[in-house]
Formats: structure tokens, C-alpha cells, sequence
């Protein structure tokens, strides 16, 4: 009966040691082994067998890990009072000091991206704030990055979630945002009116040129037709003149002379009493028997 106990009793053991020295680790976890309180090494994931009853393991996930911190309350350089949320993420580099280094490495990062972020905002005034938070970003993750390295981990991303400036601020920029948009409409109303005006002066323009354009093509148009009337008429008036040289050039002397003795007979036929004619004329006029006979039988004159 005794040995059956005493078997019990090793079998007991046997299977508390081997629980007490088996461990498993699960990714993305790694493990710390501390030997009677000291590092005695790192577990990776998987079945591992450490010294029992004397040794634990302290498990470490280092897989990326998000933070998001509370709202803080900044002052920023020209005394504009913001509230700012931030987010980030960081992961497990070295375990070790991760464990050993800081007594909380987390909460000690969360402390110095406060701090990194209340000196950055602090020194930019209220709109470089509001619309340079890819800016403040940047440089805060630098900071960040810089210290907590020595707290065996790494801040893999900083993001700014929300900028809220104080009631007071926010209605002093509603209120120039409302003056802002009245403005640009006003001077969008003005830069319509103008332009329109231009467009009208512009069609009045091009119709007077057109009228103008009309105008002086009806002028011109005149003036050619007149001119060529002028044209007509003159050609007309050189052609008769022409046609009467060639006549007169082909006309004999008695043609000339019969010309006088109508005259001449036109004369004596009127009212007046004395016909004075030069003495070629009457000797011209003696050469024609017609005109003597008519000399002779005309009453004489008293």
C-alpha cells in the first residue's frame, strides 16, 4: 500500500515538473525567462522547457501595437487655446530593454509624445496649427522616434486625429469665414456684372463696326457708280466730239459757206434794218449766185 502511494505520489510530481517546465509560446508573443529574478533569455514562439519552480516567463507581444491617447489641451504661440487627439502605433525592437529598461515603456512614450507635441504646437501659431498637421506630424514622430528607441521599442507612425480650437475661436471663425464668404461673393456678383458689361460693350462694338463696315462699302459703292457714270458720260461726250471733227474733217468749204448764207438770210428776214458783215464774209457770199440774186432783188433801204 505504501509503494502504491509512494508511486502515486512520483507520478504526481513527475507531472507538476513537467507542467511547471513547459511552455508554449504563441505568435506574435515572445518570452522573457527570468532564473530566481534574473533575465536568464528570450523565448520565441513554440514549445519550450524552462528550470521549474525557479524560472517564469513574463510574455511580450511584439506584434505593431495602436495607441489612441486622450484629447490634451495646447496653447499654441499666439495664445490660441486647441484641444488635440493623437493616435499612434509602435512595436516591440528589443525585449529586453523593453522589460528591463523602463518600468512601463509604453506609458513612458505616451508621456514623452505629450510633451514632444505641447513644444511643437507651442511654437506655431493657430492657422499653421489648423493646416499644418502633416508638418507637426513629421517632426513629432522624429522626436518621438529619438527617445523612445532607448525604451527597446519604435513608434512606427504618428497621426493627429482632431484639431478643435476653443467655443470662442470657433465662433470667431465662423464669423470671419461667414465675412470671408460674403466677400468672395460680392466680388463674384462685381466680376459678373463686369463682365457682362464687357461682353455688351464688346457686341455693340462689333455692330457698330459692322454698320460702320456697311456704310462705307455703300459710300464706296457710290462713288464708283457715280464715277463711272461720270465715265459713261464723258466717253459719250468724247465720242460726239469725236464724231463731229470727223464729220467737220470730211465736210467741203461750201458747206461752210452755205452755213453763212442761212445765216446771213436768218438775219434778213428779221426786225433789224442794218446787217453789218465783215468784207471777207461778203465777198465769200459773192461767190454764190444764189446770194448775189438774192442781194439784188432785196428792197434797199432808205
Amino acid at each position: 500500500m505504501l509503494s502504491i502511494i509512494i508511486s502515486v505520489f512520483i507520478v504526481l510530481f513527475i507531472i507538476l515538473v513537467l507542467f511547471a517546465s513547459i511552455r508554449i509560446i504563441t505568435q506574435p508573443n515572445q518570452g522573457v525567462v527570468l532564473t530566481l529574478g534574473k533575465f536568464d533569455g528570450v523565448l520565441g514562439s513554440g514549445l519550450h522547457f524552462i528550470k521549474p519552480f525557479i524560472s517564469h516567463v513574463i510574455l511580450v507581444n511584439t506584434a505593431q501595437t495602436p495607441v489612441d491617447l486622450d484629447q490634451q489641451v495646447v496653447i499654441t504661440k499666439d495664445n490660441a487655446e486647441i484641444s488635440v487627439k493623437i493616435s499612434l502605433k509602435y512595436h516591440v525592437t528589443n525585449i529586453e530593454d523593453f522589460v528591463f529598461k523602463n518600468e512601463d515603456s509604453v506609458r513612458s512614450m505616451i508621456q514623452d509624445t505629450r510633451a514632444s507635441l505641447r513644444g511643437i504646437i507651442g511654437n506655431k501659431e493657430l492657422n499653421e496649427v489648423l493646416n499644418g498637421t502633416q508638418v507637426i506630424n513629421a517632426a513629432l514622430f522624429k522626436e518621438i522616434s529619438s527617445v523612445t528607441a532607448g525604451y527597446g521599442l519604435n513608434v512606427d507612425r504618428v497621426n493627429i486625429d482632431s484639431v478643435n480650437p476653443s467655443a470662442d475661436i470657433q465662433a470667431s471663425m465662423n464669423r470671419l469665414l461667414q465675412a470671408t464668404r460674403e466677400r468672395d461673393a460680392t466680388i463674384a456678383t462685381a466680376e459678373g456684372k463686369s463682365k457682362s458689361i464687357t461682353l455688351e460693350n464688346e457686341a455693340n462694338n462689333r455692330a457698330l463696326l459692322a454698320t460702320n463696315k456697311a456704310q462705307n462699302e455703300a459710300l464706296v459703292n457710290s462713288a464708283k457708280a457715280k464715277a463711272t457714270a461720270v465715265k459713261t458720260e464723258a466717253d459719250a461726250d468724247a465720242y460726239r466730239t469725236q464724231t463731229l471733227n470727223t464729220a467737220l474733217s470730211q465736210s467741203s468749204e461750201n458747206y461752210f459757206i452755205f452755213q453763212n448764207t442761212e445765216a446771213v438770210k436768218a438775219l434778213a428776214d428779221g426786225q433789224a434794218n442794218t446787217v453789218v458783215l465783215p468784207n471777207q464774209t461778203l465777198d465769200s457770199l459773192g461767190l454764190i449766185p444764189a446770194l448775189t440774186k438774192l442781194g439784188t432783188t432785196a428792197p434797199k433801204s432808205n
